[in-house]
């Protein structure tokens, strides 16, 4: 067991002094934070999603139709429960009830965040004008405010789960699979194997100096989340650390069972980045999925990033338990076993046996 731990450390060191590695696991993703957080941190909201519900008659479709004329609004229909979840999960900045008539008696009821600074009052006030051009004025337009206390959810709360998980994708895709094809390469799996130091353990040893380089990497950058744009961390911090872990398996075995099929450093890192290049962009990172076209949809839902994007943002972003994440982490773990089976089925310890 003494001489495992030694090849975790020295793993680590070699992790170290690897600046290629040092940089794309660390000051990459730690740029994104910075440059994105400068540009959208205070980023305001020029269109708002507004909620609309209640019994189906001539008043609700003339304010549906009345608010979907104006750019400022993006409408969303459902049922009262579904749409205040909405407002709690801040998707929507106001959900309006409207009673199937409109009078003192029966005034339409505005939910909003109360907790949604400018963006929030701004909100209230566009949809309470749109309101009255639309039904005639404030005297004949009773209407309710009542003020929903949600999460105050930043762009940076968002944006920063994301980077988190892209960088656990590229630490394990593409630094397990450039490394374990460069020591099949250079004959250091051959070398090992006529020690009395098993390989398996030499592999295991790799993966585990992988997870560690990755759980010190993610708290940085979340301490540079933190520090400089304020991000707020709402969740059980063990759950976050057990999200990265899992993650983390599903990705390392992702870039094994890439090393295990290519047949030099050049191969890996293209497959890596033929693996990686569009979960960056169809996974969540940047933008949510549900704003992707339909068409996307089938695609984004085989891709494992996603589930990383959203097991991470569960608790980061609203704080939510074990109950919110639990299918994202069984996607996880079972690509985490499938990639493995790949990878111990194809993988060949010798160049030469190719």
């Amino acid at each position: 067991m003494q001489s495992f731990w030694a090849m975790v450390v020295a793993n680590l060191k070699m992790t170290v002094r690897n600046r290629q590695a040092i940089f794309w696991n660390l000051a990459f993703p730690a740029i994104f934070i910075l440059i994105f957080g400068a540009v959208f941190g205070n980023d305001s909201i020029s269109s708002f999603d507004v909620g609309v519900t209640g019994p189906d008659g001539p008043t609700l479709q003339r304010i549906v139709a009345g608010l979907e004329s104006s750019d400022s609004f993006t409408v969303h229909t459902g049922s009262e429960t579904a749409e205040l979840d909405e407002l709690n999960n801040n998707e929507r900045q106001v959900v309006l009830v409207i009673p199937q008539t409109v009078d003192a008696a029966n005034p339409i009821r505005m939910f909003y965040n109360e907790q949604g600074g400018p963006t929030g009052s701004i909100a209230q006030t566009a949809v309470e004008s749109a309101l009255y051009g639309i039904l005639g004025g404030p005297d004949s337009v009773p209407i309710e405010g009542q003020a929903v206390s949600t999460l105050d959810i930043s762009f940076i709360d968002f944006f920063v789960p994301g980077i988190l998980a892209m960088s656990i994708m590229n630490a394990g895709v593409i630094g397990l699979s450039t490394a374990f094809t460069s020591y099949r390469e250079k004959g250091i799996l051959r070398r090992i194997k006529v020690t009395p130091f098993a390989l398996w353990k030499f592999i295991l040893a790799r993966i585990v100096a992988q997870m560690v380089v990755i759980l010190a990497t993610s708290a940085i950058l979340v301490g540079i989340g933190i520090l400089v744009w304020g991000l707020t961390v709402r969740g059980n911090i063990l759950l976050i650390v057990g999200v990265i872990s899992v993650g983390s398996l599903a990705f390392l075995a992702i870039g094994y069972a890439i090393s295990s099929i290519a047949r030099n450093t050049e191969t890996a890192a293209s497959y890596a980045n033929l693996v990686t290049f569009p979960m960056l962009f169809l996974s969540g990172v940047f933008f949510p999925v549900g704003d992707m076209p339909g068409w996307l949809q089938p695609v984004v839902d085989v891709l494992p990033l996603r589930y990383l994007v959203d097991a991470l943002r569960e608790p980061m972003m609203y704080g939510r338990g074990i109950g919110a994440t639990w299918i994202d982490l069984l996607v996880l773990l079972g690509i985490f076993a499938l990639a493995l089976a790949f990878a111990i089925r194809f993988f060949k310890w010798d160049a030469t046996a190719r």
